[in-house]
């Protein structure tokens, strides 16, 4: 629902994601041909941006290297969407005629004080926009519905807390005894939740309590259902709930805890058959064999059930609700982006495998819910993380320092202390002031060869120069230098490997061997890499 917000709104947005993603100074030429503005524009752009989002992040200049977001401050930038959303005239327009959907036009006009001209072009820019949310704004009252009330409610869940996160609550109820009741309530059903997860339910929650309320309820094929023993164990929760919303200008409706039953824990319903689930289930738990297999560490129970409850999840979710559920930003396609990053072939491996159990449960799972899993799979899967840290390829460093053997190896020290498995460190022994051609020609075997002076006769692109003690911005230098290696060798192995193995999660991680110099002082290292 980006184009609601103003072109200038939308290019600042698209400034400062850009600058996250490549998490470098950019140039000021390639910064205005990618958003299509001027000089002044962009400088223009950098110092509202600087001045009214300061307290989450800030862009330094450079007149040779261009803009780039100052360290440390990409994971604020959600903080800058939920203003820009709590800040937009459309938006708060959405917001305010949820909680009060009896009003007309013209009591949005004055109360927004917007002519109405101004009002009814909001109005058709919103009706475009909801319209692929499949929703419809309804013009007397002003509110919104849809085919089936619980689309409506999953796109407020996903607005409010893209709106609100877990900073602030914009009900009136309290917000830790409302957390309370959800986390009894899911220890009860069996379901596992993380803060996130159980954070979206109270929303969810709310936003069921308060439409039901305002009289919009589920619709009438639901409540001809029979009761069950989900809507038994939340119907022993009811005095709890009254006591919730006591004090509030919310009530419970006669079928209260219907609506709360399959429109909160909707996870339980909505399956066409036993067949369906039980279809979904082994698809899901197949898919997870294969990482273990390819990765060979155990998945525990625990994290097993908790990850398949949460594919699970996704898949009721979008046959509920078909529709995107972004509002303007999605939570996980950023530590996605780095986790793409750090293990290429994992998330290739996730990719294709979730592109093979589309066509088993119909059900587009890599177009829509490939961050998720990817973020799942690694956040949820206990010890995961190390275990690919271990896969990752070691990428094979020279040390060549012209003050001799024993400075040599303090920087190999230094090395290992910082870096760990990530790297293997060779040390050149030979007078580094004459360093023969055929030896000169073996350095090209490495992947970087680093060295505190330059090297007379040896110009070759794998050469990065350090300090004597290796500074901080040498860190920074190397730690680049080694995951762009990482991704260039992961790319060449992905070319070339078998997407059967991937499908199968059968030697899917390469074994090399470790030895690449003869003259050279060498370590031992671990014989598997992730390219």
């Amino acid at each position: 629902m980006r184009a609601l917000l103003s072109k200038t709104i939308q290019r600042r947005l698209h400034l400062i994601e850009s600058l996250a993603h490549l998490n470098t100074w950019v140039a000021v030429d390639q910064l205005v041909q990618l958003l299509d503005c001027t000089d002044k524009t962009l400088m223009k752009d950098m110092e509202i941006i600087n001045d009214e989002w300061e307290e989450y992040l800030q862009i330094d200049f450079s007149k040779r290297k261009g803009l780039m977001i100052r360290g440390g401050q990409t994971n604020k930038i959600k903080n800058v969407y939920q203003q820009v959303l709590r800040e937009s005239t459309e938006f708060q327009f959405l917001e305010r005629i949820f909680f009060d959907p009896t009003q007309d036009a013209e009591y949005w006009m004055k109360k927004l004080y917007l002519s109405k001209t101004s009002f009814y072009r909001m109005v058709r820019q919103l009706t475009k926009a909801l319209k692929r949310h499949g929703l419809t704004l309804q013009r007397k009252p002003i509110c919104l519905v849809a085919e089936d009330e619980r689309w409506v409610r999953l796109f407020y869940e996903s607005y409010f807390e893209e709106t609100y996160g877990g900073d602030l609550w914009p009900f009136e109820t309290d917000e830790q005894e409302t957390f309370c009741f959800l986390m009894r309530t899911t220890t009860d059903f069996d379901v596992l939740l993380d803060n996130r997860q159980i954070l979206q339910h109270a929303y969810l929650f709310m936003v069921t309590c308060i439409r039901a309320s305002q009289g919009f309820l589920l619709n009438q094929e639901i409540y001809d259902e029979p009761a069950d023993i989900i809507e038994q164990l939340i119907t022993i929760s009811k005095k709890y709930v009254e006591q919730l919303l006591e004090g509030t200008s919310y009530t419970l409706v006669d079928g209260w805890m219907r609506e709360i039953s399959h429109g909160v824990f909707y996870e339980f319903y909505n399956w066409a058959n036993p067949q369906q689930e039980l279809r979904i289930k082994l698809a899901v738990d197949r898919f997870l064999d294969k990482f273990v297999r390819a990765v060979d560490y155990p998945l525990p129970a625990e994290d097993r059930k908790k990850i398949g409850q949460q594919m699970m999840h996704w898949y009721l979710s979008y046959t509920i609700y078909p529709y995107d559920r972004v509002i303007l930003r999605d939570e996980c396609e950023e530590p996605a982006r780095g986790i793409r990053t750090l293990y290429p072939i994992f998330s290739k491996m996730v990719t294709v495998n979730l592109q093979e159990i589309e066509k088993e449960c119909n059900f587009p799972w890599a177009k829509t819910r490939e961050a998720d899993i990817l973020c799942a799979l690694i956040s949820e899967w206990e010890g995961l993380p190390l275990r690919l840290e271990e896969r990752r390829r070691q990428v094979h460093l020279l040390v060549v320092s012209d003050r001799g053997p024993k400075h040599g190896k303090m920087l190999r020290d230094l090395l290992k202390g910082q870096l760990y498995n990530k790297v293997t460190i060779d040390i050149y022994q030979g007078f580094v002031l004459f360093v023969p051609p055929e030896e000169l020609k073996e350095f090209q075997r490495y992947d970087i060869v680093l060295a505190n002076n330059p090297i007379e006769g040896y110009h070759e692109d794998n050469l990065l120069l350090i300090d004597n003690f290796i500074s901080e911005a040498d860190w920074g230098r190397l730690n680049k230098a080694i995951i762009q290696m990482q991704r260039k060798k992961s790319r060449e192995y992905l070319r070339k490997l078998d997407q059967g193995k991937l499908r199968s999660g059968q030697d899917v991680y390469p074994q090399q061997a470790r030895k690449i110099s003869n003259f050279l002082f060498e370590e031992e290292s671990d014989s598997f890499f992730e390219l």
